[in-house]
C-alpha cells in the first residue's frame, strides 16, 4: 500500500489549488470576453487593427480590419505585411460568408449569399494588391499557396468569435481563390459557392478561342472578328480618336504606348462582348456601313480603353504576375495577319499579359503543376462545393468537369455569362436545399438582396459591369 507523507500531500494540494486557480482564471477571461461587444472582441485578436466604419452593404455594423501577416508563411518570424479586410456584422451565432477576394476588396464589397441570408460577411483583399502589398515587394511570395495560408490564418482568428457555419464564396478569380483555400484547408469552411471560376492550364490555353467561337448564333463570331479587323485597318483614325479619349480623361494618366493600348483592347473585344453583356448578334455594327468614330465608341462601350490607364494597370498587376507564373491565361488566336505591329502572338510567352505585368521580372518560368493538382483534388475530394457557370461566358471554357467522385453541385446556365448567380438559376432552391443538407441549418433567403456595386470581386476583365 502506497504511503503518503506530509510533503507529498502538500504538493498534491498545491497542484489541485493551482489547477483550480488556472481554471477559474480561464473562466473569468472567458466571461470577460463574452461580455464584450463585437468591437471589443475584434480588438482582442492578435495582430489585428480594427476600425468601425459606416455600413455600406446593409449590415448593422461594419469594420475595417488590418491584419498582420508573414510575407512568407514558411518563415513566420520574417518580414510582415498588413492585409486589408472588411467585416459586415449581424450576429456572432449566425453563418459567416467568407469571401477571400482574388483582387482588392473595398467597404462596398459583398457577396450574393450574404445579401440573401442577411448574415455576416468577411471580405479579404488578396495579398500584393494595393492595400495589402508587402514593402519591399518581393513578387516570388505571390503564390496560390501563400494566399491560402493568409486566408487560413484569418479564418482561424475570426473563428474565435464567429462560431456558426462558415461558407466561402467568390466569383471568377475570387471563386478560384475560395477553391484554392478549400484545397489546402478543407475544414476551414463548411461549404463553398464558386461562381464562374475558370481553371486555366498554361499561359496560352487554347480552349478559350475555340469556346468563344461557339457562343451565339452562326456567323456571330465572324461579325466580331470583322469589327476587329476594321479597327486595325483604320488604325490611324482610331489612334486619333484614342488620343482625344485620353486627353478628355481627367481622372487618369496613360504611360503605355497608344498603339499598344489600341491593339490590346481590340484583341479583347470579342471575349468581353460575351463575357459581360447580353447583346444579340444583330447589335454588332456592320463594318460595311459604319465609321471609325462610331466603331471606336462601340468598342469603348464594350471594353473601355481606360483599362490601360496607369492606375488600372497598377491595380491589376498582381493578377498579371499570377497569370504568367501560376494561374495561366487565354490564348489569342492569330487571324490578324500583319495588322498587329506591337504584339507578336508567335512569341513563346503571352505578350498581351507581359505588356502589363510588373516590370523588371523575366517571365521564363511557369508553374504548370499547382493548378492541375488543385483541379484534380477538387474533382475527387472537393466535397460540399457548388459551382455556377454561365454558358455564354467565354471563361466557361475553363469550367471544372466533375466526375461524380465529390459531393458537389454543378450548374452551367443557358443564356448567362460572367454575371451568373444563384438568383439567376432556373431553380435556386436546389442550392438552398443542398446548403441545408450540408450545414444542418435552415436556409431561408430574403426576397431582396444587397446588389453588387461595380465590385472588385470579379476583377480584371473578370468583373461584373453595371
Amino acid at each position: 500500500m502506497q504511503k503518503f507523507n506530509l510533503k507529498s500531500i502538500f504538493k498534491l494540494l498545491m497542484a489541485i489549488l493551482l489547477l483550480a486557480t488556472l481554471t477559474n482564471c480561464e473562466k473569468e477571461k472567458k466571461d470577460d470576453f463574452d461580455s464584450l461587444d463585437i468591437l471589443g472582441k475584434l480588438k482582442t485578436l492578435e495582430g489585428v487593427s480594427v476600425t468601425e466604419i459606416t455600413p455600406q452593404t446593409g449590415a448593422p455594423r461594419e469594420f475595417q480590419l488590418d491584419i498582420t501577416q508573414p510575407v512568407d508563411h514558411n518563415n513566420p518570424n520574417g518580414p510582415k505585411f498588413t492585409q486589408r479586410a472588411y467585416l459586415s456584422h449581424y450576429d456572432e451565432t449566425m453563418p459567416m460568408i467568407f469571401a477571400p477576394n482574388g483582387y482588392q476588396s473595398s467597404a462596398r464589397s459583398s457577396q450574393e449569399l450574404a445579401g440573401l441570408l442577411k448574415t455576416n460577411c468577411l471580405h479579404v483583399s488578396h495579398r500584393y494588391f494595393l492595400d495589402s502589398r508587402p514593402s519591399p515587394t518581393n513578387w516570388q511570395y505571390l503564390t496560390i499557396k501563400q494566399a491560402a495560408d493568409d486566408h487560413h490564418r484569418i479564418v482561424t482568428l475570426l473563428k474565435k468569435i464567429y462560431k456558426g457555419n462558415w461558407i466561402s464564396s467568390g466569383g471568377s478569380k475570387s471563386g478560384l481563390t475560395a477553391l484554392f483555400h478549400k484545397r489546402y484547408y478543407p475544414d476551414d469552411a463548411d461549404a463553398t459557392v464558386a461562381y464562374v471560376a475558370p481553371f486555366t492550364f498554361g499561359i496560352k490555353d487554347g480552349r478559350y478561342p475555340t469556346y468563344l467561337k461557339s457562343i451565339g448564333e452562326s456567323g456571330c463570331f465572324e461579325k466580331l472578328k470583322m469589327v476587329q479587323l476594321y479597327a486595325l485597318k483604320h488604325k490611324s483614325e482610331f489612334l486619333t480618336l484614342l488620343n482625344s479619349f485620353i486627353q478628355a480623361d481627367v481622372n487618369n494618366t496613360y504611360s503605355m504606348e497608344k498603339e499598344l493600348i489600341l491593339e490590346l483592347n481590340i484583341m479583347d473585344y470579342p471575349f468581353t462582348f460575351w463575357q459581360y453583356y447580353k447583346y444579340s448578334c444583330s447589335s454588332i455594327p456592320d463594318t460595311a456601313s459604319t465609321t471609325p468614330s462610331a466603331l471606336f465608341t462601340h468598342i469603348n462601350n464594350i471594353v473601355s480603353f481606360d483599362f490601360y490607364s496607369d492606375n488600372s494597370i497598377a491595380l491589376y498587376e498582381p493578377y498579371f504576375y499570377q497569370a504568367l507564373t501560376e494561374l495561366g491565361q487565354i490564348e489569342y488566336e492569330n487571324y490578324y495577319g500583319d495588322l498587329l505591329k506591337k504584339i507578336n502572338l508567335n512569341s513563346a510567352g503571352n505578350p498581351n499579359v507581359e505588356a502589363v505585368a510588373p516590370k523588371g521580372i523575366t517571365y521564363n518560368y511557369f508553374n504548370s503543376t499547382t493548378v492541375p493538382e488543385i483541379y484534380n483534388w477538387l474533382q475527387n475530394n472537393g466535397d460540399r462545393i457548388i459551382y455556377i457557370y454561365g454558358k455564354n461566358d467565354p471563361w466557361s471554357a475553363g469550367a471544372i468537369e466533375l466526375t461524380g467522385s465529390a459531393d458537389a453541385l454543378y450548374f452551367m446556365v443557358d443564356g448567362e455569362n460572367h454575371g451568373a448567380k444563384i438568383t439567376r438559376l432556373p431553380n435556386p432552391s436546389l442550392v438552398y436545399d443542398k446548403l441545408e443538407e450540408w450545414l444542418g441549418i435552415p436556409i431561408v433567403p430574403t426576397k431582396t438582396i444587397q446588389q453588387y456595386s461595380r465590385s472588385e470581386d470579379f476583377g480584371f476583365r473578370l468583373h461584373v459591369r453595371d
